[in-house]
């Protein structure tokens, strides 16, 4: 509704502007006392500026910043500046980027909050919800009110609008557009990724319960499935991950009402996930199958790297993780060509469900220096780069050819992802993991890619149709098998379902003391899952989380709740 009623303020200011200059050019006109008038065209500046898809005709250069990762693997000579997503924008738009500053990836938030220090933003940066909140309270992001509703793609604006208005309005502070935003997909939880040849000489059926789950992770180390070391289940040092979670047991923790890392709505109040009781049954069982081998003896220590060679290698056949499988997964095949993997939905609570807690609505905002010349250039920046990405050919694109040149060409050579297009979020149907799922399966077995409801997916069907003749001869074709169809699939069946959540943000205590209390809470979890510590210790940790900080930040989440 607020956006509805924004857009309807935007376009009568609009029509306030007009007849004010309507009435200034009367004036102007009587002054002159019905003398010659001078030119009144518009300038070359302004014409032609303010739509989708029309060229400015003198170069328009936005600024950025970036980190220095996303870039490898592009062609000999291809950079941020230069590839085929900026080529295609200034081809079709004579909009120019330019690099302000590019660093590591870890350091790029420090880098941010120095020039908001200095009030000195390039035109367009990339931030999460905290820093966007900073922005916008020290006055530097630009109004894109108008630009957005006069510049936005009719594909990006239908995207974008599938999420309904609740999205805009996150990132609309008094009835000013501040920020474009990244949407996370809806109903996409975490999976349990599975050894299906595995399940076969076990003579088991895929695990529904969690009593499931433990059957088949111990039959797996029973049978030495991956050798003498057969692994049940691994994790990471902190347990949980939260939405997009490679290796996270958030699924085991929701078995039992508990969601740490989330802010709840329990009794009308904001509580932190973290430190309910529920919490506490979850963990003995973690510690159970800890002292029984069932979780990896070895999972507080592991990187992203050695947990991938347990998967890669063979010594593990189970975990849970994301609908796209990490690139273990496909890996085993180059080993062992009788290796395969399901996807399914586990372990389900007492009523059948998966539960989840909702995640942020917004990954990323793309967000515009209130100095930045042309704001309205970033819009056009961002409708080419999905142009290319999603070989926009609908919604009236004017540039059909040279779309699908470049998609041919980033796709043949560079199949990179986002982080080299002009204005770096995702923007996807809200639906679309689902979607694709249910129409790729339908078009490999019709050979027939006009199924497909949503473009840019023209190499994945290539790909999944050649894996379903020569199934696992290709690694990275197997791969995009495994996660458009497979893992899509069951990552958005009917179990699912989302537990409401009721803050994502930062607030002012939590800059400070946030990190501290997320370290108390890693290691108390971890000493009563390896047994260091019994489980009742975890009631005192309740207590130190509460006088350590944890008792304020509540209370400032509550209060930005409510206001």
């Amino acid at each position: 509704m607020q956006r509805q009623m924004l857009r309807k303020d935007t376009h009568m200011r609009k029509i306030l502007s007009l007849l004010c200059v309507f009435a200034l050019v009367l004036s102007l006109a009587a002054c002159a006392g019905g003398g010659e008038s001078e030119n009144t065209e518009p300038s070359d500046e302004v014409k032609g500026v303010y739509d989708a898809y029309t060229p400015y005709d003198e170069t328009v250069t936005l600024t950025t910043g970036t980190t220095v990762l996303g870039v490898g693997g592009l062609p000999s000579g291809d950079d941020y500046e230069n590839n085929v997503f900026t080529r295609y924008l200034q081809k079709t738009q004579n909009v120019k980027m330019k690099v302000s500053w590019s660093v590591d990836n870890n350091t790029y938030a420090s880098k941010v909050a120095l020039c908001i220090a200095g009030k000195d933003l390039p035109d367009v940066l990339v931030v999460n919800r905290s820093t966007f909140k900073q922005m916008a309270e020290n006055d530097l992001l630009a109004d894109l009110s108008e630009v957005y509703d006069d510049c936005i793609s009719d594909f990006l604006r239908a995207q974008i609008e599938s999420y309904g208005s609740g999205l805009m309005d996150e990132v609309t502070v008094d009835g000013k557009l501040l920020g474009i935003p990244s949407p996370a997909l809806n109903n996409c939880q975490n999976v349990l990724w599975i050894r299906s040849d595995w399940l076969e000489k076990a003579g088991l059926e895929a695990p529904k319960t969690l009593e499931d789950v433990e059957k088949t992770a111990r039959k797996f180390i029973d049978m030495k499935l991956g050798g003498d070391n057969t692994i049940g289940l691994t994790t990471t040092s902190k347990l949980y991950e939260g939405y997009n979670s490679s290796w996270g047991l958030d699924s085991v923790f929701s078995v039992f009402g508990a969601y740490p890392g989330s802010w709840l709505e329990i009794d009308g109040k904001a509580s932190y996930g973290s430190v309910q009781p529920e919490m506490k049954e979850a963990l003995e069982t973690l510690r159970k199958w800890y002292a029984e081998g069932i979780l990896d003896k070895e999972f507080a220590v592991r990187d992203e790297a050695s947990r991938q060679s347990l998967i890669g290698s063979g010594r593990c056949g189970m975990y849970f993780g994301v609908w796209w499988p990490s690139n273990g997964v496909a890996d085993i095949v180059e080993l062992d060509n009788s290796a395969d993997w399901i996807a399914v939905a586990a372990p389900l609570d007492s009523n059948g469900k998966l539960k989840y807690a909702a995640q942020d609505p917004i990954q990323k905002i793309a967000v515009v220096s209130k100095k930045c010349a042309h704001p309205e250039a970033v819009i056009k920046a961002l409708n080419a780069g999905y142009d290319v990405l999603r070989c926009n050919t609908e919604y009236g694109n004017p540039y059909v050819a040279q779309t699908e040149e470049a998609y041919k060409y980033f796709f043949e050579t560079s199949p990179q992802g986002w982080g080299v297009m002009p204005v770096p979020i995702e923007i996807n149907w809200a639906d679309c993991v689902g979607r694709i799922a249910k129409e790729m399966q339908e078009a490999v077995e019709k050979e027939d890619p006009s199924v497909l409801s949503i473009t840019g997916f023209e190499s994945s069907y290539d790909y999944i149709l050649y894996n379903s003749k020569h199934p696992k001869e290709n690694r990275v074709y197997y791969h995009e098998y495994l996660a458009r169809v497979v893992g899509a699939s069951a990552a958005t069946g009917a179990s699912a379902e989302a537990v409401p959540t009721c803050f994502y943000g930062t607030t002012k205590t939590m800059s400070t003391l946030w990190s501290s209390l997320e370290k108390l809470e890693s290691e108390i979890m971890l000493k009563i899952v390896m047994g260091e510590e019994p489980v009742s210790s975890f009631d005192d940790f309740i207590s130190k989380w509460y006088s350590a900080g944890g008792e304020q930040i509540t209370k400032e989440v509550e209060e930005a709740r409510n206001g």
